[in-house]
């Protein structure tokens, strides 16, 4: 059998929250097993979509520092693909993707051209993507 990872964790981050959390009378102990619930939903939520959300950062990281090549050189990367599918590979390569795109950003945003404002404007539009994906929707 294959468990699934996130909704064990909502499980038991429910059962903190209706069965053991009520009968604490501590409001600081209360509150740190209110905060521990929250983060183990929030970790819920990565195990389920944090390697398809990466994914996403990467395809569109990686069409941007395509289009903007002219102004940095990105090397291998715009090719490059993890080692594995592991959260670890993938974030390292959104990590490496990431650091190029800033830098990217940073020599478009001063150098004045047309050409150069709508990949600003392009940068932005994937910064509003990239919040939209990462927010914590088990918390909202």
């Amino acid at each position: 059998m294959i468990p699934n990872t996130d909704s064990a964790l909502r499980m038991l981050s429910q059962r903190l929250m209706m069965q053991l959390l009520p009968d604490i009378k501590s409001e600081y102990n209360l509150s740190d097993g209110m905060l521990l619930s929250m983060l183990m939903m929030a970790v819920a939520d990565e195990v389920a979509t944090g390697i398809d959300t990466r994914m996403k950062d990467i395809a569109e990281m990686k069409g941007l520092l395509e289009q903007g090549r002219g102004y940095h050189d990105a090397g291998n990367l715009i090719s490059a693909e993890p080692d594995s599918f592991s959260l670890k590979d993938v974030n390292q390569l959104h990590d490496d993707l990431t650091r190029h795109l800033i830098e990217l950003h940073a020599r478009v945003e001063t150098a004045g051209t047309s050409e150069a404002s709508q990949l600003v404007g392009d940068i932005w539009s994937y910064l509003e993507a990239y919040t939209a994906r990462h927010a914590i929707t088990s918390l909202g």
